[in-house]
């Protein structure tokens, strides 16, 4: 009997075990709130929360663009340099004379142009999408460098301002919180609800087999880097829009808060599996540790080193589940 109580204890251990693992992101969202709302009760406070969201808006965004990049086993680190780029040209188009609405429309083919070059060069030529985007993230950053010389370029149109950045629905809800829904609920209708997210997890899961099964994998591919450089487009009407400035060396951290909100939330880094859901909880963890570390007075340094444990122990939990399975 002492044996199958401690088979008992095992099975009850591991349960909990599991629990703890598979809702992990919950767990750590509870905890980082208890933690900075005991350090500093300002924290908690509404107006404090809705800044808070308002700032992760396009972090969160770019991550959800970022779930169906790692979950098809790929990486894009060129998101940064596309929303710089986006802000530039808009920025730079406007002051030109042209309508809003067409500028944004320019401004999108502009991204899909940026996201379909990285898409060509890792299905035709056949190159690491870490390599690739290491490489385009440093072209599209010197391209926004070189047509700016490296200077701030004002934005002149007020309602750009007010509808992607600064406006509020109800004189309560950031106009950027709003943007930001929309395109979780898009994200995650696309990823669970159609053929085109199971293609991205069946080719992430297991290439060979999706190969066999008819899927047009190079198609998918390249397609997905395009939808992420769209996700990096808005990024980049929102960065623009809260600075009122197209700046060329903005959101260079974007792609290291995407890409930790996405493992954080669950999503497999080797690809096959993936999480819209824990992708946003990912999203608002990176936003609590930003904003409770601001409200301590940490220094960026210290946020950053933060930011890079954070990506480690994920990391190390995804090895975790992988080893379980």
């Amino acid at each position: 009997m002492p044996g199958i109580a401690g088979v008992q204890t095992h099975r009850r251990r591991f349960s909990v075990f599991d629990i703890v693992i598979k809702y992990r992101t919950i767990f750590i969202l509870l905890l980082l709130v208890a933690v900075f709302t005991i350090i500093n009760n300002i924290f908690i406070h509404p107006t404090n929360l809705l800044n808070m969201l308002k700032r992760m808006s396009y972090v969160a965004i770019t991550a959800f663009g970022m779930t169906f990049v790692i979950t098809l086993g790929g990486l894009d680190l060129s998101v940064g340099g596309t929303a710089a780029i986006v802000g530039v040209s808009l920025a730079l188009i406007l002051g030109m004379g042209v309508p809003l609405v067409l500028a944004i429309i320019l401004c999108l083919i502009i991204a899909m142009i940026l996201g379909s070059i990285n898409g060509v060069i890792v299905v035709k030529g056949k190159i690491e999408p870490f390599l690739v985007t290491l490489a385009t993230m440093n072209i599209y950053r010197g391209v926004a460098l070189v047509f700016t010389g490296g200077r701030p370029v004002p934005i002149v149109s007020e309602i750009f301002v007010q509808i992607f950045g600064n406006g509020l629905l109800f004189n309560v809800i950031p106009a950027p919180i709003l943007i930001m829904a929309v395109f979780f609920g898009s994200t995650w209708l696309l990823f669970r609800k159609t053929k085109y997210g199971f293609y991205i997890r069946a080719i992430g899961g297991n290439l060979e087999a999706a190969r066999v099964a008819g899927m047009n994998v190079n198609f998918i591919k390249f397609s997905t880097y395009i939808i992420n450089a769209v996700f990096a487009f808005m990024s980049g009407l929102i960065l623009a829009a809260l600075m009122s400035t197209g700046l060329p060396a903005i959101a260079a951290d974007l792609p290291l808060d995407a890409i930790s909100a996405v493992i954080l939330g669950g999503t497999a880094i080797s690809g096959g599996y993936g999480n819209v859901f824990g992708t946003l909880g990912g999203a608002l963890i990176m936003a609590i540790l930003a904003s409770g570390m601001s409200l301590l007075g940490a220094q960026y340094p210290v946020q950053i080193l933060v930011k890079g444990l954070v990506i480690i122990v994920a990391v190390l939990i995804d090895n975790i589940l992988k080893a379980r399975s």
